[in-house]
């Protein structure tokens, strides 16, 4: 009873680029950013009905709303940081000279 060999790792298939002209076009940026605001409001809401619940004594759910909470906590802090680059790229277009 012999062991098979492990085979090696093929070949390494490159990724396609994405065709920007096939892509659906959302308008502008903002729309991307309030997509996800509007995905954390609801992750918001949910962790309320959660809290409810908890303050209810219902303790079977709190592995789900410990789960939501940290998935908010990502959500809000990809936010930020989106916020903050956008902030900071506009800082940086006003200092350019005209």
């Amino acid at each position: 009873m012999g062991m098979d060999p492990v085979s090696g790792i093929g070949p390494i298939k490159p990724i396609n680029p994405i065709d920007v002209s096939k892509t659906e076009k959302t308008g502008q940026s903002s729309d991307a950013f309030s997509k996800l605001l509007d995905q954390l409001s609801a992750k918001e809401t949910e962790q309320d009905t959660y809290r409810q619940a908890i303050a209810q004594g219902n303790m079977d759910i709190l592995p789900e709303a410990l789960v939501s909470a940290t998935e908010f906590q990502v959500g809000l802090l990809l936010v930020t940081q989106i916020r903050n680059q956008l902030v900071s790229a506009f800082q940086e277009f006003m200092r350019l000279p005209l």
